[in-house]
């Protein structure tokens, strides 16, 4: 045993390591995760741990619930923690957990699971090969196609043709025949042999045709490339019903049918993918069923045990399955665990549920078209270019502009922020590029339909703002970025400019070209600042008032009007924190002395000013909001109500304003190393903070002429400049 190794696993036996934490870094410390950047997991401390299950529902290691609008990875079907499951499982495995089918064997959960699998499926499609992966499944596929036309005496018949994203599996072959750029980028992957064509994906391709024109056009494109291949070289044709992980691409009425007409007319087998589809997702029992379709091959997976076992099931056709048959000989090929007896035990029980509690028809008819129906509401939102999915499978297109149906570039990044304000939120949905994936277990419930949809429209709202104001941020940006003083000619007033943000600001708006106006309590502490922003050639004033005093507004008014000067920016950033307890002890002096430095004070700034910013060619007003207050600081009770009421002062203030030149809004600058953090938090390392003049750029931003954005918090983390992901 390697060095440590003991250590670790009497952790885990004695207890010490069944704590979240614990349990994330020995995951860490051990585990590759699939389809995941391990790095970047490891830096945000490890994956979350889920711990138990329950109908629609699943709780993590810490006791936090989520509503699992994925069905795991589109498979728990009938939901978690299925007593019955676990009641055959421990029967199984009491009478037999295990024997192989080699060595002409079976056991009776395996061969009646076959004959269940080929009732269910269409007609013709009598035998399985049952393996324990949809890659496995389509890997087999691929093997047995080979071995028929190699047996038809057509061994020149290899070329597979597949999907541009489509996804098969994570095997060389599987991996291969799908259409995933990300995978064929590693390994040197597509392996010879393999060709795709476009995938059916009417919104990107050709969202201006009739649907029934578009499915001729793609399914004419197939044509084209197997006639170019040349028929006499095409083994078979993949695809999936409806791609999953290619973003819930449901194909144009009439496609799935031409295809397979194709295939047939030139002699290529039409192998379709049902590893998501199959089993009820899309209101019949596959999405053969549903489309009308008669496939040579069948692959069957997730829904197969709803998840709680690994097993699924290659269908072979009669055409296939008779070659095979009557000429192969010994079948080279098989898996230690296909047709697993305790997998295919939980199989039949799986789908006997299904069949007794009518889950296929409650898919069809009953919460399917509610489920359908609510997410359409949504496709009014401005961040949503379409909606579509059939069942309890859906896909939101999430577009920049839909007017002009223009995608997000560098795409992915939109999707994946709306991915984990949903699970900030305790529902888990997926992001792929940026669509939005949707697939609950058949059991969900209506009104969690509905809570699925009201927080999908919350988190469009906040991401579409956030949006926006990095659309705007990056339109303002371009247009100052070539000018080296971009606020040339303006005069600015910074209240608490003296030390932190305040100073910051004071001295990246000399650098712009501003004259200042710079208000502090003490004349002591303005003195220097004072001297280096006149040092880069700003007039600057200043003026010693405490702000707590009401007259202070109509003082800082007196000598802007006796200097003549113009007022076009206020940077409202004075503060003081007070006493740092509990709600109920403080006391109301300190109460009132927070709250009218830190909001009343701000109010009867504006409304003194406004005459003066009104009158400018674009009066610019930015509340700062809290860096200091944000994570586990409960007991600083009036600072974050004074700064919460700042918020709301902001919106009052653009609203009025809105038809005017006056633009408002908070800049939220995160966490910042300022004198007043670190008295508030004497314990915190400054290191790991950025300081204040690292998120000017923001106040330069919006105090520009330039820019219109009005009646937004907006965090500086829009560039990246903190440790905010932000959009």
């Amino acid at each position: 045993m390697r060095p440590h190794a003991e250590e670790e696993v009497s952790q885990m036996t004695d207890g010490r390591s069944d704590s979240p934490d614990g349990l994330a870094r020995l995951d860490m410390s051990h585990h590759l995760h699939p389809f995941t950047d391990n790095a970047r997991l490891a830096e945000m401390g490890g994956p979350r741990v889920f711990d138990r299950g329950a109908g629609c529902w699943l709780w993590d290691s810490e006791g936090r619930r989520y509503l699992d609008a994925l069905a795991g990875l589109w498979c728990v079907n009938i939901g978690y923690g299925r007593a019955e499951m676990a009641r055959v499982a421990a029967e199984q495995i009491e009478r037999l957990a295990y024997y192989n089918t080699f060595f002409e064997s079976t056991t009776a959960p395996a061969a009646r699971l076959a004959a269940k699998l080929a009732e269910i499926t269409p007609d013709g499609l009598d035998h399985v090969m049952f393996t324990n992966s949809g890659s496995e499944a389509n890997d087999t596929i691929l093997r047995l196609i080979r071995q028929f036309w190699l047996l038809e005496g057509q061994p020149e018949k290899t070329v597979v043709i597949g999907r541009q994203e489509a996804y098969h599996g994570s095997t060389l072959a599987s991996s291969s025949v799908g259409g995933i750029p990300l995978m064929h980028a590693q390994a040197g992957l597509r392996l010879e042999g393999f060709v795709h064509v476009e995938a059916p994906h009417r919104y990107a391709n050709a969202p201006t045709l009739p649907e029934q024109v578009y499915a001729m056009q793609a399914a004419i494109r197939l044509e084209r490339t197997i006639k170019e291949i040349g028929p006499d070289r095409v083994a078979a044709f993949f695809a999936e019903p409806i791609q999953g992980a290619g973003g819930a691409i449901v194909p144009p009425e009439g496609y799935l049918s031409r295809v397979q007409e194709i295939c047939r007319r030139h002699d290529i087998l039409f192998v379709l993918d049902e590893v998501v589809s199959g089993f009820g997702r899309l209101g019949a029992w596959t999405a053969a069923e549903h489309f009308g379709l008669n496939p040579d091959f069948m692959t069957l997976a997730k829904g197969l045990s709803s998840g709680y076992v690994p097993i699924t099931a290659a269908m072979v056709g009669r055409r296939v399955a008779d070659v095979l048959l009557s000429r192969g000989g010994d079948l080279a090929h098989g898996f230690t665990y296909s047709g697993h007896p305790l997998a295919a035990a939980m199989a039949l029980t799986n789908l006997d549920i299904i069949e007794r509690e009518r889950l296929v028809e409650r898919v069809r008819d009953d919460i399917g078209p509610y489920f359908q129906d609510r997410l359409r509401s949504l496709s009014g939102h401005p961040l949503v270019g379409e909606v579509r999915g059939v069942g309890l499978l859906a896909g939101i297109e999430l577009v920049q502009d839909k007017e002009k149906h223009l995608f997000f570039d560098p795409p992915g990044i939109v999707a994946a922020v709306c991915r984990d304000q949903m699970m900030e939120r305790g529902i888990i949905v997926r992001a792929v590029r940026d669509i939005l994936i949707i697939s609950p277990p058949f059991v969900v419930e209506r009104d969690q339909v509905d809570q699925i949809v009201s927080n999908l429209h919350d988190v469009f709202d906040l991401v579409s703002q956030q949006v926006g104001l990095a659309l705007e941020d990056q339109r303002t940006e371009a247009a100052i970025s070539g000018d080296d003083r971009a606020l040339e000619g303006r005069t600015a007033l910074i209240t608490g400019a003296s030390r932190g943000i305040g100073e910051a600001v004071a001295r990246r708006f000399a650098e712009e070209g501003a004259d200042l106006i710079l208000v502090a309590r003490s004349a002591e502490a303005l003195r220097p600042v004072a001297e280096a922003v006149a040092g880069r050639g700003a007039r600057v004033t200043c003026v010693a008032v405490d702000l707590s005093d009401p007259a202070a507004a109509e003082t800082l008014a007196s000598r802007i009007e006796e200097t003549g000067a113009s007022l076009d920016i206020v940077v409202a950033n004075a503060g003081v924190l007070g006493e740092i307890r509990p709600l109920a002890t403080q006391t109301d002096e300190d109460m009132d002395r927070v709250l009218s430095v830190n909001l009343t004070a701000n109010a009867l700034l504006i409304r003194t000013l406004h005459r003066f910013l009104n009158a400018s060619d674009g009066g610019r007003v930015l509340l700062v909001g809290s860096g200091a207050g944000t994570g586990g600081f409960a007991d600083w009770a009036p600072y974050g109500a004074s700064k919460a009421g700042l918020d709301a002062l902001m919106r009052t203030y653009a609203a009025e304003t809105r038809d005017t030149s006056i633009r408002v809004n908070l800049v939220d600058p995160g966490e910042v190393r300022t004198a007043m953090r670190a008295a508030a938090a004497p314990d915190e390392d400054p290191e790991r903070l950025p300081n204040p003049d690292r998120i000017t750029d923001a106040f330069v931003r919006l105090a520009s002429p330039v820019s219109t954005i009005s009646g937004a918090v907006v965090p500086v983390s829009i560039r990246g400049e903190t440790s905010d992901g932000g959009v």
